[in-house]
């Protein structure tokens, strides 16, 4: 597992994500690209986008169209000026209490390193580029262009616009270019929609939060959906820290599908687009808090703070062994399972032990976890050998000085390998047992950047590596399939990726297994609370060139023998050698109890 990444940098994550996708293989024309702003003062994660088309090898800025009816984000009123303005309206005052927590959310939280919103001046790089100037029409949230103005942008004989400013676009600008008008919309458009992007989710309590890339049409959120990202809802409380995730983990979607138009056409865009489901949202359309939803909110927060005060407790992770199983505890093909003879491993005080990973050699069952001390917030490896009973205490195998986990043991070629979660030295490393089980040499480093739970399944002559990417300071995550020739060959992206930018299976919750001459491959759902629960995957195709699954079952907390009369939860990793399984689950429990004292 892995502890909050206090690195507040994404730019690290966000340009590796993007890297991957910034070289077209099609010999086409460059896709000629223009873009809808208000001002050169941009948002920074929609100038790391810009940033990004400009980095690739296959697309081309090559028109800026202006909002000259907009004020750049310096412009804004001195402090006395706007409270007059809130106190002299009606509808402002309505949602004072929202403006005062915005701003002390801001100077509790803010880091402007991570703010995707801080304006960035893009004036040097869109030096040059040809301009559109355009005063829209104004019909309430709704800008209108007028007939000269889509002629100068059909001129300019677009592949596609990119909005990045204006209001809500209708009429003859969303077919002014080839491909239509891309849009970001954040927010899930099943689910929310309105504004603020990210406020209503926490104040209903929603686990995740939505952020799509979308082809505008004349309905509000009606266009086509090309690309979708589920993020963990991580805060109650701070609006800015919630909105980090999909904001940044989003960021990537925008190159990523211009490649694939590049590449493949606009048919296989449309064929990949993700399927309208019908609305589901509380409200039609959302707006800012009022007041009395706000004190509704702030005092059910108030309430559960000093309940978790009062109780004193903390989740801790609890590593259970299963010994001399018949059969696996998992069926995923019948979708039953039977948890019920699981036995919990006792940890030392102040430690716990989690993602756990089982090895046979020679007749011998060796269990490996990551062994997390709170003291010392940090995670090394341990070993036990599990064969004849539970050892009192694990053993140490491998420690760097910066946190390890998800111990991904295997053998190949006569050698014992690993391949441990290393995100905090910013690396995957292969290591290579010296002596088994206790000494263990780095190989090399197969990857460089913010990489967790790496999974490693081998078929055919093909290294297949299932890597998921997290943005630094954020808890977003995409999975990504890469394949080799060799296990220390240089890896490639797999033509299937990004298999998934959703919080609820972008993680490895275990090694891949065949049950019954089938593939599984076990993912976390990390929505609601961090290792929430198990999805199982049917793996249907795996080939150097294409990827499919199939979600068969789930494994929850409510599943999980009860310990120390607590149910669990949380359930995030599964594993099998032999006769022994091993899974972990977080339980609440007393801090004395954890800690000690």
């Amino acid at each position: 597992m892995l502890p909050r990444v206090n690195n507040s940098d994404p730019d690290a994550g966000t340009s590796l994500a993007a890297n991957f996708y910034l070289s077209s293989a099609s010999p086409a024309p460059r896709l000629r690209i223009g873009l809808l702003i208000d001002t050169p003062e941009i948002p920074a994660v929609f100038a790391r986008v810009i940033s990004d088309i400009q980095r690739s090898d296959f697309a081309d800025v090559v028109c800026v169209i202006r909002n000259m009816d907009a004020k750049p984000p310096s412009s804004i009123q001195s402090l006395p000026r706007r409270v007059w303005k809130f106190l002299s309206s009606p509808k402002l005052r309505q949602a004072i209490l929202y403006a005062v927590y915005v701003k002390l959310d801001e100077w509790r939280s803010y880091d402007p390193q991570l703010d995707p919103l801080k304006p960035v001046d893009c004036s040097s790089f869109l030096r040059g580029i040809p301009q559109i100037s355009v005063f829209p029409a104004t019909s309430g949230p709704v800008h209108r262009f007028s007939e000269a103005d889509i002629a100068q942008v059909k001129a300019a004989d677009l592949d596609v616009i990119v909005r990045f400013g204006f209001n809500i676009l209708k009429g003859d600008i969303l077919g002014a270019a080839r491909y239509g008008v891309w849009s970001y919309h954040h927010g899930d458009n099943d689910l929310y929609r309105g504004s603020p992007p990210y406020m209503w989710e926490m104040m209903e309590g929603s686990p995740r939060c939505g952020a799509v890339l979308q082809i505008l049409t004349e309905t509000l959120d009606g266009g086509l959906v090309i690309a979708k990202g589920q993020y963990a809802c991580e805060s109650a409380v701070s609006l800015f820290r919630n909105r980090l995730g999909p904001f940044w983990g989003s960021c990537y979607f925008l190159v990523w599908k211009l490649r694939e138009l590049h590449e493949k056409g606009f048919p296989a865009l449309r064929a990949t687009a993700v399927p309208r489901a019908d609305y589901g949202g509380r409200k039609a359309l959302y707006s800012k808090s009022g007041n009395r939803e706000m004190l509704g909110w702030m005092w059910r927060l108030l309430v559960r703070k000093l309940g978790q005060k009062r109780a004193r407790r903390m989740l801790h992770w609890q590593t259970a062994l299963r010994r001399n199983a018949v059969s696996s505890a998992l069926h995923p093909a019948s979708g039953s399972l039977d948890l019920s003879g699981f036995q919990f491993l006792k940890a030392p005080a102040g430690h716990f032990y989690a993602d756990p990973f089982l090895f046979e050699r020679d007749g011998r069952t060796f269990l490996f976890m990551e062994d997390y001390d709170y003291a010392a917030a940090r995670g090394d490896l341990v070993v036990m050998d599990v064969t004849d009973g539970v050892p009192e205490q694990a053993e140490p195998c491998l420690a760097t000085g910066s946190h390890l986990s998800y111990p991904f043991v295997f053998a190949h070629g006569g050698e014992i390998w690993m391949i441990p979660e290393s995100m905090a030295a910013g690396e995957v490393a292969l290591y290579r047992a010296e002596a088994f089980p206790h000494r263990w040499v780095k190989e090399k480093v197969l990857f460089s950047g913010p990489v967790v739970d790496t999974t490693v399944w081998q078929k055919d002559g093909t290294w297949y590596f299932f890597a998921t990417l997290i943005v630094p300071g954020t808890e977003a995550v995409s999975l990504h399939l890469f394949t080799a020739d060799s296990l220390t060959g240089d890896w490639r992206l797999h033509p299937a990726s990004p298999l998934s930018n959703d919080v609820r299976d972008a993680r490895g919750a275990g090694r891949l297994f065949m049950q019954d001459g089938v593939l599984y491959r076990p993912a976390q759902d990390c929505s609601g609370t961090y290792g929430r629960a198990i999805r199982l995957f049917r793996v249907d195709e795996l080939t150097p060139s294409t990827y499919a699954e199939s979600l068969v079952m789930e494994v929850g907390p409510q599943d999980v023998p009860r310990f120390a009369g607590c149910g669990a939860e949380g359930i995030h990793t599964y594993d099998r050698a032999g006769t022994f399984e091993v899974i972990d689950a977080k339980f609440s429990l007393p801090v004395t109890e954890v800690l000690g004292g």
